[in-house]
């Protein structure tokens, strides 16, 4: 009975450690990829030298040393995987099947040539280079176990069959008996060092996890979110689309203040629940910092399915019931980028798109859709107007000529054109009835902000209560419709004097 239980402890045991490796090699197939790749580096690299060394050894201590027809062949094998190499540095990633096909080739070509020293040397001789490296290769080289077995087991028979041809019958015998003896002792050391690597690599893993997870929400923390996007931002191809949310809780103070940290830490624990199951598994979802979340969304072109996940996300916190009385709201700003717009700008626009949320009242999603940049040749003036209305002919007709008018008929395509080209734009025109946003939050929006409250404002009111409107809000300028040109042309040329 005792054997029994000793032979299944260890039958357990070796089930576990096979688990592990698996498990190894399903979660650290990056890492996996990495090793081989830098292996591969080094193993070019120590080869040289070693090719260097033995063959200055080998003319000043043996007195009959000759260079082989391997001695030579290595030479290009070396030269071409170097270039290889060179070439895989400047590629930001391989695939898994190229860097296995480049590592399998190398080492395979590299036993050709060792099993072409051993053949080449005097019949009489012992093989010594092949089986040597073929206990040292599972050391170089990261794989399963079904492939290490596979791939020398081919070089033990390709190694077995030159040796009988070119070997006396005692010399092929022993190089048989030595080449099974390797075969063994590097699968057995193949599966030693596999345990121990996946030991280190999962734990390697999980550490990881930890250190990048936030630990009340299970999303990213700050610092593994922007290493995230900062890294797809490194690989990404020119024209690819992406979007981005900055969610932030509303009146998240008054929730703690008058409910408890406790209420408030449930709170967010369900915000993060909620945008997993609204979010890819492929977006890059995390805890940006207090009560402000981010989810970055590599890919995607589509603003009406950010929107519909962003205002299913609002309806389904609706509903949750802490106890509180009222319900919880977030105010949200996406915005997707189809014109390969840099990390920062995409950063900036998805906050201004937020501040649009809140400055509509919060409880609200701004969308925006960022293209491509134009290079206007001039400064910028935005021009925010009526489209029912021809008012903006006035505006067009007063300005200078040494500026270039960016028309548009909606006060949130108007932030959009600000969040874009806020760095050129040097005067805004708005039209108190616009669409969508009214031109006094336009107003606020731009005096607000700090990015934004040096463009100067003129404002153009249809009647005394839109124009104290407009005061209010922190216009510069003033303007009833049935003003006349002239007066509008002043007040442009005396805002942007400094052009």
């Amino acid at each position: 009975m005792d054997k029994n239980y000793g032979s299944s402890k260890i039958e357990f045991s070796a089930k576990r450690e096979n688990r592990k490796i698996l498990e190894y090699f399903g979660k650290c197939t990056e890492t996996i990829e990495n090793s081989n790749r830098y292996m591969l580096r080094k193993s070019c690299m120590y080869i040289a030298m070693c090719y260097i060394a033995m063959i200055f050894l080998g003319k000043i201590i043996v007195a009959d040393f000759r260079l082989s027809i391997a001695h030579v062949l290595l030479v290009p094998l070396l030269t071409i995987y170097f270039l290889i190499n060179l070439y895989t540095r400047k590629v930001e990633k391989l695939s898994a099947v190229t860097t296995e096909v480049l590592c399998i080739t190398f080492y395979f070509v590299l036993f050709i040539l060792f099993i072409l020293r051993d053949m080449t040397s005097s019949a009489d001789h012992q093989a010594m280079w092949f089986p040597l490296y073929l206990v040292v290769f599972p050391t170089v080289y990261i794989a399963r176990m079904y492939k290490y077995g596979l791939f020398e087991l081919t070089l033990v028979i390709i190694f077995c069959i030159a040796s009988f041809f070119t070997k006396t019958t005692d010399i092929f015998h022993h190089d048989v008996y030595l080449a099974l003896a390797s075969y063994v002792l590097s699968m057995l050391s193949a599966h030693i060092i596999l345990e121990v690597r996946s030991q280190e690599g999962l734990a390697f893993d999980e550490l990881t996890k930890i250190s990048t997870i936030d630990k009340l929400t299970y999303l990213l923390n700050k610092g593994a979110l922007l290493t995230a996007i900062n890294n797809y931002f490194e690989r990404r191809k020119p024209g690819d689309p992406c979007g981005m949310c900055i969610i932030d809780v509303d009146n998240f103070k008054q929730v703690n203040d008058n409910f408890g940290h406790d209420t408030g830490d449930r709170l967010l624990a369900n915000i993060g629940e909620l945008l997993r199951k609204n979010f890819r598994s492929t977006d890059y979802i995390g805890r940006f910092g207090g009560d402000e979340f981010m989810v970055f969304m590599p890919g995607l072109a589509r603003l009406d399915i950010v929107e519909m996940r962003c205002r299913t996300m609002q309806m389904m916190l609706t509903d949750l019931d802490l106890g509180t009385g009222s319900p919880f709201t977030l105010s949200i700003g996406a915005i997707i980028d189809t014109g390969d717009h840099s990390i920062g700008e995409v950063f900036r626009m998805a906050d201004d798109a937020l501040y649009q949320s809140k400055l509509m009242g919060k409880n609200c999603v701004s969308t925006w859709v960022i293209p491509k940049s134009e290079a206007y040749g001039k400064p910028l003036i935005l021009l925010a107007s009526s489209a029912e209305s021809m008012r903006s002919e006035k505006f067009l007709n007063a300005a200078s000529e040494k500026f270039s008018i960016v028309e548009t008929h909606s006060g949130d395509t108007a932030l959009t054109y600000l969040s874009q080209y806020h760095d050129n734009i040097r005067l805004v025109i708005v039209d108190l009835d616009i669409e969508k946003i009214s031109g006094d939050q336009v107003i606020h929006y731009i005096k607000d902000r700090a990015g934004f409250k040096h463009i100067p404002v003129i404002a153009v009111a249809t009647d005394e209560d839109s124009f104290m409107e407009a005061r209010e809000a922190g216009a510069d300028k003033v303007f009833f419709t049935t003003d006349k040109a002239a007066s509008f042309k002043t007040a442009i040329d005396e805002l942007t004097k400094e052009e």
